[in-house]
């Protein structure tokens, strides 16, 4: 399937899409090579997290996993995908039968699944509330290394839980590429959190398919966030199959020099009384592009549905490009569906206001691409990964790195410098 489906498979937008340039000989090459290796020192530290469970990626190699004491005590499962497999099989296999054979799914979804050599799977057992995430760290090291992931996140009924996502990829890691599917299934009455923050150089290729099934009265917000790669194509399905359910999307974009960023957000309404929200918010510099796209679809018996789409993009340069393309599909009466899109130059009237009050004009034009950015920012759970992203966003201006944001007890200078610094490798 990967082979014969177009990389853009929705007719809306077959005239607006970014497809990675991906060569399949080399990627069979690779996709099984040997990598067991040690974890490098700038994330070495990670290891010694014994607050949050905690899993590290070098390549493919799990080179660490740790689950704390009292998290393990509740039943809670975090296994690696071969372990998953082996003591999980019925219900993996099922999930991906459901998703492959789904009108929501396109060619990188099954490249992802015909190739996936590493993962995780994570499992909440019916009432547990977690109050700490859980940490899922992928590391790029080494040149043309291809990490096809896999991650389940089940959130049984009655409880809560928080995960997020790093992918780093080391400059030295020149060609390689990263996909992963995460899939987050939250069962009735359930809360689940999912948070992904892309930190690749800028010669590497990122692909994403994320899935957010929510049943009965469950919620599942999903935070994205897109700093580095080459060609970065992201898709984010949400349904919500179950009377009463919700899903808040939030996801941004940073670009500069020429990276290609493509984002599709859905929302699939099925069930009665559900609530969706899509926010999409990119900035792009240089000669970089930027296409958010996303269709809110609400069929028949999802009667008394709330959904929004909103996708905006800032361009800060005359070379750079940003499209915004959302889109409604509506087929019962009774709900509320409303989208909204703009893409526009920074405003000189809020330069000019900053600049008055004594702030240089490059300095002023940082500071509103990162207030755009910092309602979703925010949403991310772990202090160190929020104020990393933060630095990376800032990072994109070069120069030096100021703390225009204040959290108690927190601050960018006691952070940036570690291995959030690899956003500058191109």
């Amino acid at each position: 399937m990967y082979s014969s489906l177009p990389p853009e498979v929705s007719e809306l937008y077959v005239r607006h899409y970014e497809a990675p340039s991906i060569d399949d000989q080399k990627l069979l090459e690779n996709i099984d090579a040997d990598d067991s290796r040690s974890i490098p020192q700038d994330f070495a530290h990670l290891t010694e997290d014994s607050a949050h469970p905690t899993a590290i990626f070098v390549g493919k190699h799990l080179a660490h996993i740790h689950l704390t004491e009292e998290v393990e005590k509740t039943g809670t499962l975090f296994l690696s995908w071969s372990e998953a497999v082996k003591r999980q099989e019925s219900f993996l296999r099922d999930a991906y039968t459901r998703i492959l054979n789904s009108p929501y799914v396109d060619k990188y979804a099954y490249l992802i699944h015909a190739l996936t050599n590493t993962g995780v799977y994570i499992r909440i057992p019916e009432k547990t509330q977690l109050s700490r995430p859980f940490r899922i760290v992928y590391i790029l090291d080494k040149p043309s290394e291809v990490v096809f992931s896999k991650v389940v996140v089940l959130g049984e009924k009655q409880s809560a839980a928080s995960v997020i996502e790093e992918v780093h990829g080391l400059p030295e890691a020149d060609g390689s590429i990263l996909g992963h599917h995460t899939h987050v299934i939250a069962l009735q009455d359930s809360n689940l959190k999912h948070s992904t923050l892309q930190n690749m150089s800028h010669s590497q290729i990122y692909l994403a398919n994320r899935v957010a099934d929510t049943g009965a009265n469950s919620s599942i917000m999903v935070v994205g966030s897109v700093i580095g790669g080459a060609v970065s194509k992201i898709r984010v399905d949400s349904s919500m199959h179950g009377d009463g359910a919700s899903v808040n999307d939030l996801e941004i974009a940073f670009g500069d020099d020429e990276q290609r960023i493509d984002v599709t957000a859905n929302l699939h309404h099925i069930g009665f009384g559900t609530q969706g929200r899509v926010i999409a918010k990119g900035v792009v510099k240089d000669k970089a592009k930027s296409i958010f796209k996303g269709v809110i679809t609400i069929e028949k018996p999802a009667k008394g549905t709330s959904a929004y789409l909103a996708e905006h993009a800032m361009i800060m340069s005359p070379e750079a490009r940003a499209y915004a393309i959302p889109s409604l599909e509506i087929m019962t009466d009774e709900v509320k569906a409303t989208h909204s899109a703009s893409v526009s130059q920074i405003d000189p009237e809020q330069i000019y206001y900053l600049m008055a009050r004594g702030i240089p004009e490059q300095e002023a034009r940082k500071m509103l691409a990162l207030g755009f950015f910092e309602p979703v920012v925010s949403m991310v759970d772990l202090d160190e990964v929020r104020w990393g992203l933060r630095s990376l966003l800032e990072g994109k201006w070069g120069g030096t790195v100021t703390e225009l944001f204040e959290e108690p007890e927190v601050t960018v200078t006691s952070l940036f410098g570690t291995h959030y610094k690899y956003r500058y490798g191109k």
